[in-house]
């Protein structure tokens, strides 16, 4: 606090259903006073959607109360060098008034996965995020992608964005620019699961805040257009037991899995469709997860390819250092996700194929959508959910999966998309576009 404005506002704040981060402010004078007690919340904010409707059949109506409560190894702070107003936010668990976990908060749905992969396997699971978003320039022209010009020409933009993410200790691998025009990419560095999940909320912010104080327009909407190349978030993961012994790879089994991260991604594929509806959750989502769009279109785990759900990257060595381990990347989910509800949906569904002792049989090798259906059905080989009411009626179905959560939790979180749904049922596909790159 020492070199913060004494005058300014405090968030607490959580990521909710909808992917977004919403909350209340405190006053700097006054939010020390108020870290354990937190501030005020309604049960039925959870059911809102992106676009600020409150799901009609939600589970709350208009009755009770809960507690943000600020978790203080979660705070971050730009100072942005006196110019202009701090940026300064806590994020939150949604508490019951009796101090207990509310059975509705996206963060503690990662939580438990998190204590019950230690708890029952020893496991603990490292994490990084990898964030793609677009610069919506109408005026300016496209430099070509992957470009040094493409990255220059948003110079400003990016130094400012590096130095608020510095000072919030997020840490970043690289920046890149991406594939599609005006578009980048920026991995974050491996971390336990939690504090990973907590700088990809903050990341958001704090690239909007960068965006804003730059003039810019960004959006990490999955679709800029319905003809743009797509932004995804991928999360990278890797493995540990209790000695701190990274227990992903096996070089003698195929597909270099070990025995454990054959079972957690047989767990994932098994309940692809459920984990696909938390992690590209939105009507939109849809329209990137398609064939030959360089982004997950089948339920294949495969060796490097980028096209697959879950890719799996192999070590890397430069003049015999090794420079990268190996890991597995889920290559489904959007920043219309929590990344609270994306990670947490991948490690419940790693729980179950760890339960059940599963394994992986089969790696794919060539493109899924030019087999014959004879060839993907020997492999297992199906489709992911072409669209967000498909997406939902596979989760409404998986009871075992559905073990992850109370009831309740799923009543709201299936009500919020349906209305999302039926929101946005007679647009077009630029006018939900535009719709989804105004929220994200």
């Amino acid at each position: 606090m020492d070199n913060l404005n004494s005058n300014h506002q405090v968030f607490f704040g959580c990521s909710d259903f909808s992917g977004l981060f919403r909350g209340r402010a405190i006053s700097s004078q006054d939010y020390l006073k108020k870290l354990s007690s937190g501030c005020g919340w309604v049960p039925a904010d959870q059911s809102l959607t992106p676009f600020g409707e409150i799901g009609p059949k939600n589970p709350f109506g208009s009755t009770g109360d809960l507690r943000l409560i600020p978790d203080k190894s979660a705070e971050y702070k730009i100072f942005k060098n006196d110019s202009g107003s701090p940026l300064h936010f806590f994020i939150s668990d949604i508490k019951t008034l009796k101090g207990d976990p509310w059975e509705c908060c996206a963060r503690n749905y990662l939580k438990e996965g998190i204590e019950k992969l230690y708890k029952l396997y020893g496991i603990r699971i490292i994490v990084g995020f990898e964030h793609e978003f677009t610069i919506i320039d109408h005026n300016g022209n496209a430099e070509p992608v992957f470009s040094m010009r493409a990255f220059r020409k948003e110079t400003k933009f990016i130094d400012t964005l590096a130095s608020y993410l510095s000072e919030a200790k997020i840490d970043v691998d690289n920046y890149l620019p991406e594939y599609g025009i005006n578009q980048f990419e920026i991995p974050t560095s491996p971390k336990p699961a939690l504090k990973a999940a907590d700088d990809a909320v903050a990341f958001r912010e704090i690239i909007k805040e960068a965006a804003k104080d730059c003039e810019k327009k960004i959006s990490l909407s999955p679709k800029i257009s319905p003809n743009s190349v797509g932004n995804g978030v991928h999360i990278h993961f890797s493995l540990f037991n209790k000695d701190g012994k990274d227990i992903t790879q096996d070089i003698n089994n195929k597909g270099h899995l070990s025995k454990e991260g054959s079972s957690f991604c047989a767990g994932i594929l098994e309940h692809i469709n459920s984990v696909t509806t938390l992690s590209a959750p939105s009507t939109i989502s849809y329209s990137r997860l398609l064939p030959h769009n360089w982004a997950a279109s089948f339920n294949t785990i495969s060796m490097q390819d980028r096209e697959a759900a879950i890719r799996l990257c192999p070590e890397f060595y430069f003049q015999r250092k090794k420079i990268g381990s190996f890991h597995a990347e889920i290559r489904i989910g959007d920043a219309t996700s929590s990344p609270y509800l994306h990670l947490g949906s991948i490690i419940h569904a790693g729980l179950i194929g760890l339960e059940k002792n599963m394994k992986i049989n089969s790696f794919t090798i060539k493109d899924p959508s030019l087999m014959k259906e004879k060839e993907q059905k020997k492999l297992g080989i199906k489709r992911l959910p072409k669209n967000l009411n498909e997406a939902i009626s596979y989760l409404s179905k998986d009871s075992l999966f559905k073990k992850s959560a109370s009831k309740i939790f799923w009543d709201c979180y299936e009500d919020m998309r349906k209305t999302e749904l039926k929101m946005t049922k007679k647009m077009t596909k630029d006018e939900i576009c535009k719709a989804f790159n105004l929220v994200f």
